[in-house]
């Protein structure tokens, strides 16, 4: 079996003139998923993060990353819109144990749902914990700021 962790990005910004990819974190998103990152980071054991390259997913991962010590690298397939569900749940079990992946709803929440073969509400912000095995996925805990 391996763990790895599905991350939504934290409370963003309203939609901008700019583009998606300018989205920020709002400052109150910013100081909850640093909160929930202190919080429940250290007893991670990520070794790696994986996000979307967009503004509120980097800024999220960089949190993530400051609480853990992993290195933080961008990878497309988060991107907003990029992969399905099973796709994530696939590259999240590429990864390994110690991954985290930080991208965008609907594909974590779908993702999460699919692993946990219910409906479950993935706010922003939200840390999943996903075991892998035997071809199958399992949500293990999940815990939103």
């Amino acid at each position: 079996m391996i763990r790895f962790h599905l991350v939504r990005h934290g409370e963003a910004e309203p939609k901008d003139a700019r583009g998606d990819a300018v989205r920020a974190l709002t400052p109150a998103g910013r100081e909850r998923f640093a909160a929930l990152a202190a919080r429940v980071g250290p007893g991670l054991g990520l070794r790696r993060i994986a996000t979307s390259s967009l503004r509120r997913a980097r800024e999220t991962a960089d949190l993530l990353g400051r609480a853990t010590g992993a290195p933080v690298e961008e990878e497309p397939a988060l991107a907003s819109g990029a992969s399905s569900a099973h796709e994530l749940l696939a590259l999240g079990r590429r990864l390994g144990a110690g991954a985290a992946l930080v991208g965008h709803n609907p594909e974590i929440a779908e993702a999460v749902a699919a692993a946990a073969g219910r409906h479950v509400d993935v706010r922003p912000g939200t840390i999943a914990a996903i075991d892998a095995d035997g071809g199958g996925y399992r949500l293990a805990w999940l815990e939103a700021p």
